[in-house]
């Protein structure tokens, strides 16, 4: 039976039902159609960093992802991640607070058919929110430089 890649491969030992979260985030994230359900992820004023771009609160984080994430207009058209390890971060559970290191693989398809294909690590912070906890930050490590060449390059028609 092939591996559930939005599973991470430890998931039961992450804590606070997190890993559930975190599962239906990257499932939401990656369906170019999304219903918005991974806004729900984070904190009102809750703060994702991708490379250069910082987007603050959920209009800004909404924003950022429909402007590189888009069934029709693209650039990417299409995207999956496939989870690798979730690691707490020891001493980060001070007043309701968790930390969080991620990591994994992604492949991007372009609006012209092409497949870029990365590794990438996420840092999070969660704080205890109303009903559950919510991402207070989070940042993307990743080597964009191929994505952003074949992005440009299918900007230029090449």
């Amino acid at each position: 039976m092939a591996r559930d890649n939005y599973i991470f491969e430890n998931h039961a030992a992450i804590p606070s039902g997190l890993g559930d979260e975190l599962s239906a985030f990257f499932r939401s994230w990656d369906d170019p159609h999304s219903t918005l359900d991974y806004l729900n992820l984070f904190a009102p004023d809750g703060e994702l960093v991708f490379g250069p771009a910082v987007a603050k609160g959920r209009d800004a984080i909404r924003a950022l992802r429909e402007g590189m994430v888009h069934p029709t207009n693209g650039p990417v058209v299409d995207l999956e991640h496939t989870l690798g390890k979730c690691f707490v971060l020891a001493g980060g559970a001070e007043q309701g607070r968790q930390e969080f290191i991620v990591n994994g693989s992604i492949w991007y398809k372009l609006k012209n058919g092409r497949k870029v294909d990365a590794d990438f690590a996420s840092y999070m912070v969660f704080q205890e929110g109303k009903a559950k906890p919510e991402a207070t930050f989070y940042q993307v490590y990743l080597d964009s430089h191929e994505l952003m060449t074949a992005i440009t390059a299918m900007n230029e028609g090449n």
